[in-house]
């Protein structure tokens, strides 16, 4: 996930939301459970280095009403197992 997109999120969710404007970083922030002083300040990071950790692109797809799961399945199962085990 780039920093656009991330932008993109923000502004999907405050709308979806009811805010009728994007989230602010400390929102989002806090939306994500970031700990801390200033939970924007990590969204600020994320949005400036243009760079977001898989966990939380994982996290904001699943907020967005996506499944960032199915649509990767082949990247995720291996295809020479053909019965589901438990790892």
């Amino acid at each position: 996930m780039t920093g656009a997109e991330l932008r993109a999120a923000r502004r999907t969710l405050g709308e979806r939301w009811g805010l009728g404007r994007p989230l602010h970083m400390s929102e989002m922030g806090r939306a994500l459970q970031l700990e801390g002083r200033d939970p924007g300040a990590t969204v600020r990071d994320w949005e400036t280095r243009n760079r977001v950790s898989g966990p939380v692109a994982v996290s904001l797809a699943f907020m967005l009403g996506g499944d960032p799961i199915t649509s990767r399945l082949s990247e995720i199962v291996d295809p020479r197992t053909s019965v589901a085990k438990n790892d």
